[in-house]
């Protein structure tokens, strides 16, 4: 079963704007368009006869318009150019899938620039980072140096000043023991 394609139709109001010219720049581009065409009217009319349009007409109407722009075209030209590629269906999909592929590039430009412009912020993020990390590893190896110089200094006291204390000298044998071993309690005495 074939699938009924609705078509948009677009008022000349909004043509006008999208394309940014007068309505009656557009009327006189309409009016040679149809001059030019092969069939009675370029454009499809409405039932009060007023031309409407769809996206494939304001493609046409947009590719007349940079044509006219360029130097040593004229508007003829343009609109010559344009009839004649127009009843090509494929060149008219060519130029309605242009028109996406140039706005789907805008989008993708936009998208690049904001990715780099994250990852410049990122990369200063990153290079602030590793500064921090080479201020930090050489506050580390200071602090490290400068504990195994106080670590030799005191080995070094120890050593030479380890004596011991002459009331332990003083302490019998059988004293000591007594101090070292405490006195067993029976279970049953609680005090």
């Amino acid at each position: 079963m074939k699938e009924i394609q609705a078509i948009e139709y677009i008022s000349t109001k909004l043509v006008c704007e999208k394309l940014k010219i007068q309505p009656s720049t557009l009327r006189k581009y309409a009016s040679m368009l149809d001059e030019k065409a092969k069939t009675e009217f370029y454009f499809t009319r409405d039932d009060s006869n007023n031309r409407v349009y769809t996206k494939e007409d304001i493609a046409v109407l947009q590719r007349i318009i940079e044509l006219k722009n360029r130097p040593g075209y004229t508007l003829e030209a343009a609109i010559n150019e344009v009839v004649g590629l127009s009843y090509n269906s494929d060149i008219q999909d060519a130029i309605a899938v242009n028109e996406e592929n140039d706005n789907y590039l805008k989008a993708l430009h936009s998208f690049v620039a904001q990715q780099n412009k994250y990852f410049e912020d990122y990369q200063s993020v990153l290079q602030k980072k590793d500064e921090q990390i080479d201020r930090l590893e050489s506050l580390v190896s200071s602090l490290i140096e400068n504990n195994i110089n106080d670590m030799s200094v005191s080995t070094e006291d120890s050593t030479t000043n380890f004596e011991e204390p002459k009331e332990f000298e003083k302490m019998s044998s059988e004293e000591s023991m007594t101090i070292s071993t405490p006195k067993k309690k029976k279970w049953w005495n609680f005090k």
